[in-house]
């Protein structure tokens, strides 16, 4: 998905991951009438997430759950990684704020 937008350089790209993404196919595959898929979407994603939990690695449970991803399509030097958020909103100012704070030190 691709919200056109002007911060820190460019055009950025925003998209679903993780649960989000998962949530809004199943969303989409239930409506269609495809019951089956969305609900195998949905355990696997579950049993993402708790295998996850129960192994101790903290940091794929959470990115798991980061809901939308805003990266530039023209990479800036200096800046590190991308604006998360649970809206399209939220993740770009979270690429802005990542981008002010790396870039223009």
């Amino acid at each position: 998905m691709k919200h056109s937008t002007r911060p820190p350089g460019g055009e950025v790209d925003v998209y679903p991951v993780g649960v989000l993404d998962d949530l809004l196919f199943a969303y989409r595959a239930i409506r269609l009438g495809r019951f089956r898929e969305g609900y195998r979407k949905l355990r696997s994603s579950a049993r993402y997430a708790i295998g996850h939990a129960r192994a101790g690695n903290w940091r794929s449970v959470r990115n798991s759950f980061n809901g939308y991803l805003a990266e530039p399509r023209d990479w800036p030097d200096g800046l590190k990684g991308c604006g998360s958020g649970w809206t399209k909103r939220r993740a770009l100012r979270s690429l802005r704020r990542h981008y002010e704070r790396q870039v223009n030190q």
